[in-house]
């Protein structure tokens, strides 16, 4: 194996580029869901539940990296587990594979939280019109929770369909088998 391409987009993009990016995701997904559900189901929206969408709105970053780890659950022997903080006070949980994963399985594991979190707020948006702004709220914050794992299912995309995929601290490696 040999390694095609190292992905870092922490590096490549930058802390604050990354950041000011996910504010503006989670500004434009809000606003667009909010007045897409607005204008489709006019219905008046209710402040009930309150301490509800607080509580979903904690719990939604502990989801987010249960919905990455349930693709990966047969590699959960081979995974390292860290606490990091940035910006000095707002904890992220970096999890790593300690071997090399196929590209379709990485891309799904990246995907899953944002394809069912995401249809579970526009599901909730839709059907329940009283509830649609917590559930764009929710949507819009998920989205930006999102943003890196979108880019990097872009990078990976793009690799050789037969690659494998190692976590590094320096980032991803995407290697592919040599030719002999």
């Amino acid at each position: 194996m040999h390694c095609w391409k190292t992905i870092n987009v922490a590096s490549e993009y930058g802390i604050l580029r990354l950041t000011l990016l996910a504010v503006l995701t989670f500004v434009a997904v809000f606003c667009s869901s909010y007045v897409l559900t607005s204008l489709q189901l006019r219905a008046p929206h209710t402040d009930r539940y309150m301490l509800l969408f607080f509580i979903a709105f904690l719990l939604l970053y502990p989801l987010h990296k249960a919905f990455h780890y349930i693709p990966l659950f047969d590699y959960r022997g081979k995974m390292k587990f860290r606490w990091k903080k940035i910006f000095r006070f707002v904890p992220i949980l970096r999890m790593r594979l300690l071997e090399p994963i196929s590209k379709k399985r990485y891309i799904f594991a990246l995907l899953a939280p944002f394809l069912l979190l995401n249809s579970l707020f526009l599901a909730i948006a839709i059907f329940f019109p009283l509830y649609s702004h917590y559930a764009c709220l929710l949507l819009g914050f998920h989205s930006s929770i999102c943003l890196i794992d979108l880019i990097n299912a872009k990078h990976l995309l793009r690799a050789p369909a037969n690659a494998l995929i190692e976590e590094t601290p320096r980032g991803y490696e995407i290697l592919i088998p040599s030719v002999l």
